[in-house]
């Protein structure tokens, strides 16, 4: 390292200080590759790489010189762990630094910088890349191998770990690459359940069985090389399911590290988030997120999307529809998107078909996986699952909500089963589990079907305690979706329709057994159906949302802007108007349903201007 680099390491940059963070509460930042572009590269050396999260050595001192002009501390495990236990308590402002990726650029240029520091952290190790042979390869990607030479030795790895600043965890044995998710070949990461292979997806126990083999092969291989068992496990991008944490505890890992940076992290919590840095992470956005104040865009734009205009049996024109849903999923500008993911063949507005491998309901077609992943990769906006709460036509041998009073199913309202019901539950329960299984996607937008009228289920208490009842019904929905979902619950956002007669005031309320104050509190989000009404009744409609006081962040207005069966209720310049009338009023989140992709309804010139936000 050059006399420069060395002189570095005295240097300070001079932001201002960064608010003192809650001492119950420390951050992690995570680097990978660091790069000393000081010293020329030596012939017959391993190729300097370039990887996505690459640092230069002076961006890394950068770092350090910042943290410690501002009174972060790095800590160790160690001290965490000791935290947690109530044996010492944290210095003001901690920070843990981790290396991942087990890079033979840590040990050569991270270490020493480390060691000038004084500095520990934690170097999380890819098990199986370390037990390739001296002379071979690394399967980096897809496209890329590298020589073994590239990363680092056990020697070296026993060398830095007997320093007592330098903590070993798993990056697992070998989970750090894709594996095809779905007969359109989504590659998803290989902590992720629904491997698709030969024709078929593996079964919950086939993946148990891998996560756990992998899991408890990397633990043994770190024990039998270094003589010491690793506590902490490092999941590969970030990404992880709550049943792959549940397997990680089983082998013996007391804690993982995920790249959830929305907030610090609690003492006593053993899934903790981390920063991701790389060379283009400006000392600003470390001070905003050791500071705790990670800048959160206020503002939400959704859109509902009906896989039943992308799907077509014949697979040339289903192709061209799925380009053109992804496309203007893209050019619309909306950073949410409402996907449904099961269907209504006999259109009784009941789900009686799915778009996804279930237990229960006969799938149409297996989309929803490929195009949730698509719109998220491609289209840069969330997915939430579009699915009812109680709406699903299982058959004969279910029991239905009916009317007390004639025992029938209640005339003009969408047939349903009831949630009181335990094989009823079971089974929808049973639905949403494989959805997350099979599926990727950030959260669940739970439809306005979760309804009970005053006089379905009359022995089941007060419209209140029905009310209650729904929300307890789909918070164990969201539980069984957990258990597979993309990254925990940190990703699991959920939004709950709720009809607008439950919304508008009445001198006679309708009793629905929905509640906009407590779907408020009980969800992300409340998406309030707004018909296709005139325009004083959707002034109405938006004053009477502004009365209840309900943060707005917590609302979204839902302009219905077609029928189930596609035929246009607003026209587009209607659509605009009313969409602008809703951001004057100074609602933050703005849908409508459904759009029409395949025809450009509702137009995107004259929608984009006033919805988009990116």
């Amino acid at each position: 390292m050059k006399k420069h680099l060395l002189l570095a390491l005295l240097c300070a940059f001079g932001l201002q200080t960064a608010q003192a963070a809650d001492p119950g509460h420390y951050g992690i930042i995570c680097y990978h590759d660091i790069i000393d572009t000081s010293k020329p590269e030596d012939a017959g050396a391993v190729r300097r790489q370039y990887f996505p999260q690459t640092l230069t050595a002076d961006r890394l001192i950068a770092h350090f010189n910042w943290l410690r002009d501002n009174g972060y501390t790095p800590v160790s495990w160690q001290q965490i762990k000791d935290a947690r236990a109530g044996k010492a308590k944290l210095p003001n402002k901690p920070v843990l630094l981790t290396f991942d990726d087990g890079y033979l650029s840590f040990y050569n240029t991270a270490y020493p910088i480390l060691k000038a520091f004084n500095y520990p952290a934690v170097y999380a190790l890819i098990t199986s890349w370390l037990e390739i042979p001296a002379d071979g390869r690394i399967q980096y990607d897809d496209t890329t191998s590298l020589p073994r030479s590239a990363f680092v030795t056990w020697e070296q790895v026993r060398e830095m770990q007997a320093s007592g600043l330098i903590e070993i965890a798993s990056h697992t044995h070998d989970l750090h690459h894709g594996i095809k998710g779905n007969p359109g070949g989504s590659q998803f990461a290989a902590v992720f359940p629904g491997h698709y292979q030969n024709g078929r997806y593996e079964t919950p126990e086939e993946y148990r069985k891998r996560i756990y083999n992998d899991l408890k092969a990397s633990r043994d291989t770190i024990t039998r090389r270094t003589g010491i068992k690793p506590e902490v496990l490092v999941w590969p991008y970030g990404q992880f399911t709550l049943t792959s944490v549940d397997i990680a505890r089983d082998v013996g890992f007391q804690s993982d590290l995920t790249l959830s940076d929305e907030t610090l992290n609690p003492i006593g919590k053993q899934s903790v988030g981390r920063m991701l840095a790389d060379q283009e992470s400006s000392l600003e956005r470390l001070q905003s997120y050791l500071s705790g104040k990670r800048f959160q865009l206020p503002h939400q734009r959704a859109v509902y999307v009906k896989l039943d205009e992308l799907y077509h049996p014949d697979p040339v024109q289903q192709d061209k529809n799925y380009n053109k849903l992804i496309q203007r999923m893209f050019q619309l500008g909306a950073n949410a998107v409402y996907l449904q993911a099961v269907t209504d063949e006999n259109k009784d507005g009941t789900a009686d078909a799915a778009y996804f491998p279930n237990r229960h309901l006969p799938l149409k077609a297996d989309l929803f996986s490929q195009v949730a992943w698509q719109i998220r990769t491609r289209s840069n906006a969330e997915v939430r699952a579009w699915m009812p709460m109680l709406a699903f036509d299982l058959g004969s041998g279910y029991e239905y909500l009916t009317d007390s009073r004639t025992g029938k199913p209640t005339a003009r309202a969408v047939k349903r089963l009831s949630p009181f019901n335990a094989k009823n539950r079971k089974a929808i329960n049973e639905i949403y589990e494989d959805l997350s299984f099979n599926s990727r996607f950030n959260g669940l937008a739970f439809g306005d079907d979760g309804f009970i009228t005053e006089y379905e289920a009359p022995n089941h208490g007060s419209d209140a305690q029905k009310t209650d009842a729904l929300i307890g019904f789909s918070k164990e929905l969201t539980e069984s979706v957990l258990k597979y979902s993309f990254n925990g619950r940190d990703n699991m956002t959920t939004v709950r329709g709720i009809l607008p007669e439950a919304v508008m005031p009445s001198e006679k309320p309708t009793p629905l057994a929905q509640n906009l104050a407590k779907f408020a509190q009980a969800y992300n989000q409340a998406s309030v159906t707004a018909p296709a009404a005139s325009e004083q009744q959707f002034s109405g409609l938006l004053q009477n949302l502004k009365a209840t006081g309900i943060p707005a962040q917590k609302l979204i207005v839902n302009l219905q802007a077609r029928q189930p069966d596609g035929s246009v209720l607003l026209d587009s310049d209607t659509l605009a108007a009313r969409i602008m009338q809703a951001r004057k009023d100074r609602f933050t989140g703005i849908a409508y349903s459904t759009d029409g992709f395949t025809g450009n309804q509702p137009d995107l010139k004259t929608v984009k201007p006033v919805f988009a936000i990116r």
